[in-house]
């Protein structure tokens, strides 16, 4: 985002609300008080909650510039969104899990809101790719409580006993599953991990070989589109517009990589890499995450 604003001379401020979705009503309304904000790119933390969705229409009739970024909102609130297509994301997960455990098994997801789009996507696409091998046992749900979520596994595993893989759909599930994961070495040999996003703590547990697969968006070229695209749209830059969105396009796909603990980790594809070349690549972009 930053390197965006540089790039593209442009002002920008992160604001981060506190999981909540009442938090992020307060900063959405935060915006419509300002005039000095001319554009906003927000990750909807839950599409569904009308509050959330009324303050973006709000905005943009406001004649503020309104995209999104990571998880998608309802179009109609929106100019675009930049982020993962979550749907092929989850099927990339889906494969990943398939190559893992051939014979397939229980799933039992983990996530902060189940009705968050790209929740939903993620999930959907995950049993689109693994194929029938694979059954839900359930969707843990923690409303962004950390505590909660390590919980969420104890009660997973001792609920089912012969769970096959744990999937942590939001950035800071992995970390909780690998930390549980990692205290039983049986249970260790006989679970698949699966996660999405490469939460900073995350990056040490894959190393360690807790995680066996993230699925990894590319959240540098999300804030950095943004700013571009937004500053275009406040800008009128028809010629910019055109080129990020050709044909009256809403989407901008910022793609998946697979990170895995090795080289010789059985998962294979164009866009599988190893851990050691992914924390090289976040380095060369001042990062910890991705």
């Amino acid at each position: 985002m930053h390197d965006g604003a540089e790039k593209f001379g442009a002002q920008v401020e992160m604001r981060r609300n506190d999981g909540q979705r009442e938090g992020q009503i307060r900063l959405l309304e935060d915006a419509l008080s300002r005039s000095d904000v001319q554009g906003v790119a927000v990750s909807v933390l839950d599409a569904a909650t009308p509050g959330i969705a009324d303050k973006m229409r709000e905005l943009e009739k406001q004649g503020k510039v309104v995209i999104t970024i990571d998880s998608d909102g309802q179009p109609d609130t929106r100019k675009a969104y930049i982020g993962t297509n979550n749907r092929k994301a989850g099927e990339e997960a889906g494969k990943v899990a398939a190559m893992l455990r051939p014979a397939g098994g229980k799933v039992a997801m983990f996530v902060g809101v189940p009705s968050a789009a790209n929740a939903i996507e993620r999930r959907e696409g995950f049993f689109a790719g693994s194929g029938k091998a694979f059954t839900q046992a359930e969707v843990f749900s923690d409303d962004n409580d950390l505590a909660r979520a390590l919980t969420n596994v104890q009660t997973a595993i001792e609920k089912y006993p012969d769970i096959g893989v744990l999937v942590g759909i939001w950035s800071y599930n992995a970390p909780r599953i690998a930390e549980e994961v990692g205290k039983f070495p049986d249970l260790r040999k006989r679970v698949t991990v699966v996660t999405f996003d490469l939460d900073e703590q995350a990056v040490e547990h894959v190393e360690k070989g807790r995680i066996d697969a993230a699925v990894c968006q590319n959240p540098y070229e999300m804030g950095y589109q943004g700013v571009r695209l937004v500053k275009a749209f406040v800008e009128k830059d028809k010629s910019t517009i055109e080129e990020m969105l050709p044909g009256g396009a809403t989407i901008i796909d910022t793609g998946v990589r697979v990170i895995v603990p090795t080289k010789e980790s059985p998962v294979k594809g164009d866009s599988v890499i190893d851990i050691k070349s992914m924390k090289e690549w976040l380095t060369s972009k001042g990062l910890k995450s991705s």
